[in-house]
């Protein structure tokens, strides 16, 4: 069984970083780009918010004794091969991790404008958490 108590806290921490990405959403591009405390507090929550989806499949996934994923991109197609998300959001969570590769490994030249199109997309986490919940809902 989940424990659902460790998803939950992760979910927390989750909505946290989307609240704070959120707040910056209509900062301009021109000050986004000029200002490093705005873009390296977006850039952290980003990897916050995707290693959160990250850690929740992780779990759903150990607990429920599926195959061990190799990569990141392999939690993304567990959580698809089960159910636990949708085929086609399951590739949406492959850009999310592509994303938090990007922001961890390729940090020296990394397209801050792609960072701030990315504030764009921050309904897709959302979509994780209902993949989450009706998840929890389902299990219980």
């Amino acid at each position: 069984m989940v424990s659902e108590g460790i998803i939950r806290k992760r979910l927390e921490r989750l909505e946290q970083a989307l609240k704070r990405l959120e707040s910056k959403k209509n900062v301009k591009l021109d000050e986004f780009l000029k200002n490093w405390e705005i873009h390296s507090a977006v850039i952290r929550e980003f990897q916050v918010a995707i290693e959160a989806c990250i850690d929740i499949g992780n779990h759903i996934i150990s607990e429920k004794g599926w195959e061990s994923p190799e990569s990141y991109r392999d939690v993304a197609e567990i959580l698809g091969k089960y159910g636990v998300i949708s085929q086609d959001f399951k590739q949406v969570f492959k850009q999310m991790i592509a994303f938090r590769n990007v922001i961890v490994h390729e940090y020296i030249q990394l397209d801050l404008e792609i960072v701030y199109e990315n504030l764009k997309k921050l309904d897709d986490f959302r979509k994780f958490v209902k993949f989450i919940v009706n998840f929890l809902e389902v299990e219980k």
